[in-house]
């Protein structure tokens, strides 16, 4: 066991993570360099890598190379201590920019840190990290996606609003983790699925509401542990016609459908829960695993092999301690936001690359050392060019440097952040109050809504309950959600879907909304619990305080099937 430097915590280091460690290795010349061994508890290195990436908190400002009005995840208004330039895709790829124009000799006076954080000022970094998109300016994180409106980290989609992770869907409003599904509305952990309102963890549906755990099954409402069933109400079996009555009743009305939303969360806490959401996969712990093998304590990854302590991976392979890793990404350890790399650590948002230690935002480089917004490039320590030989011979002493400084396997510390602790990924995945946030050493940021300019101003419990009642103009309108306060607008193709799909205006502000979702999901940790049929031991993210039945593997699938 160690004790975590930050928390003060005893943490396990496995004999796999060790042998990842020695399998990790830079070669520079005669010399070989492996990452050490972590000195901060796996929560606390989620934490810190996490604090630098800021998915759902856009805003308007004025780009540093024009003063063009642009939308970007950096407010204009910096953190203390805080410089950045923020440069539009069309400026920062443009043919005149080479970022090694901002390149400096490395200084053996000073640490490691400090120097890096006044190269990060200088170098201008993309206001927003998004490729291929069309009309879809106010997202983050999203590829090849059409008409899309506050959603982050999703790829091929269309005509999508207010949503997290999702992939290839089209037409829908207020869901995250939604795969492959179209004309969905406030689903969350659902794959494959149509014409669907307020499902959760479900697979191949078809018109069903308010449910849970369902696979194959239509026209199913308040069910759960369905499969391949239709025409069920309350998981009672009923003719076409007396479920179409029975759901006549409620659906369209905002009243209505608010009760169907309390009956689904009583429901939630009395059908029976698999332990764990790891599916088609051998030798895994964790939760949301698919198609995979030998993946311990990973979260969101499937097609991967081989990694601990993984957030979100795609086709991953010997990743430790990674977030946000796509397109097979192999020997990557300490590193957020990458495609298709090799052998990096201490490493953001790269892609293309490999062999790279402490770099961020470079594209289709190898060989760099402590780089930030380099294309092309090979054999460059802070965006300076060198020789093989010289970059061979500098690196190592760089590394000794840092190792008298304690700072060699640190990742960037969240000083170095753009971004206040409620701003960023972290505050999503291990929420902390200013006071512990700023004890940690995280920035933060006191944020308030834009003063939306409107024509009218609505109390959301005044609203219309249907949408047929709702006037055109409420796009120009502020809506008070019912729970904060906070105005809202309601635009114009959000409001075109639910007059398609009969659904009554939402009465909550888009980010209560999100994270009543996200609460659905179960934290990233992982408790011994037995299961509350049989007895049988089990690694779950349900925590031993929750009431919810927890089942194994073996019991759940007899319950259902």
């Amino acid at each position: 066991m160690s004790t975590c430097r930050q928390c003060r915590n005893d943490f396990p280091i496995f004999p796999d993570e060790e042998a990842f460690l020695k399998k990790m290795v830079f070669t520079l010349g005669s010399k070989e360099i492996h990452p050490p061994l972590p000195v901060f508890c796996p929560a606390c290195r989620l934490k810190r890598r996490t604090c630098h990436r800021n998915e759902r908190n856009f805003y308007r400002r004025k780009g540093t190379l024009t003063g063009k009005e642009i939308v970007s995840v950096y407010h204009e208004e910096p953190l203390p201590g805080q410089h950045h330039k923020v440069y539009t895709h069309e400026e920062w790829n443009a043919d005149r920019v080479d970022m090694t124009e901002y390149g400096r000799a490395f200084d053996f006076e000073k640490p490691f840190f400090e120097q890096f954080a006044r190269l990060q000022s200088d170098v201008p970094r993309l206001g927003m990290m998004v490729i291929g998109n069309e009309n879809s300016d106010f997202t983050a994180g999203t590829g090849y996606c059409k008409d899309c409106y506050l959603i982050n980290s999703s790829e091929y989609c269309e005509d999508c609003y207010y949503g997290k992770l999702l992939q290839s869907c089209k037409d829908s409003v207020d869901c995250s983790y939604l795969y492959d599904s179209e004309l969905c509305y406030d689903c969350f952990s659902v794959y494959k699925s149509y014409h669907c309102v307020s499902l959760s963890f479900s697979t191949n549906c078809r018109d069903c509401l308010f449910s849970l755990n369902l696979v194959g099954c239509s026209n199913c409402c308040l069910c759960s542990n369905l499969r391949q069933k239709e025409y069920h109400f309350r998981n009672e079996k009923l003719t076409k016609e007396e479920y179409e009555n029975r759901v006549k009743e409620f659906f369209g009305s905002a009243k209505g459908m608010a009760r169907m939303k309390e009956e689904l969360e009583q429901l939630r806490m009395t059908t029976p829960h698999r332990f764990a959401n790891v599916v088609n996969s051998e030798h895994c712990t964790g939760d949301y695993i698919e198609n995979s093998r030998d993946c311990l304590d990973c979260y969101d990854v499937n097609e991967s092999q081989d990694s601990r302590y993984v957030t979100v991976g795609v086709k991953v392979k010997d990743n430790y301690d990674c977030s946000n890793m796509y397109i097979k990404p192999e020997l990557a350890y300490e590193t957020l936001g990458t495609i298709e790399t090799y052998n990096t650590a201490y490493c953001l948002f790269v892609f293309h690359s490999q062999n790279l230690l402490y770099c961020e935002w470079c594209f289709h480089c190898h060989d760099c050392f402590g780089c930030s917004g380099l294309r092309h490039k090979k054999f460059c320590i802070f965006n300076k060019q060198y020789t093989q030989e010289e970059y061979e011979f500098l690196v190592p002493k760089i590394i000794a440097h840092m190792e008298k400084n304690g700072e060699w396997g640190q990742y960037f510390p969240p000083s170095l952040s753009a971004f206040g602790y409620n701003e960023s990924l972290a505050y999503e995945y291990l929420p902390l109050t200013e006071r512990e946030a700023r004890a940690e050493g995280y920035h933060w940021r006191h944020m308030t809504d834009a003063k939306l300019s409107v024509a009218k101003t609505i109390p959301a419990s005044l609203l219309p309950d249907r949408i047929q009642d709702i006037p055109d103009d409420i796009v120009n309108w502020a809506v008070e959600c019912e729970e904060t306060g906070r105005p809202f607008r309601i635009i114009k193709q959000e409001l075109e879907f639910y007059r398609r799909q009969d659904l009554p205006v939402p009465r909550l502000h888009p980010d209560v909304r999100y994270d009543r979702r996200l609460s659905l999901r179960n934290p990233r940790t992982l408790w011994k619990r037995s299961c509350m049929k049989c007895g049988k031991e089990v690694q779950t993210t349900y925590a031993p305080e929750r009431k919810e039945k927890m089942y194994c593997e073996e019991c759940y699938l007899k319950e259902v099937y």
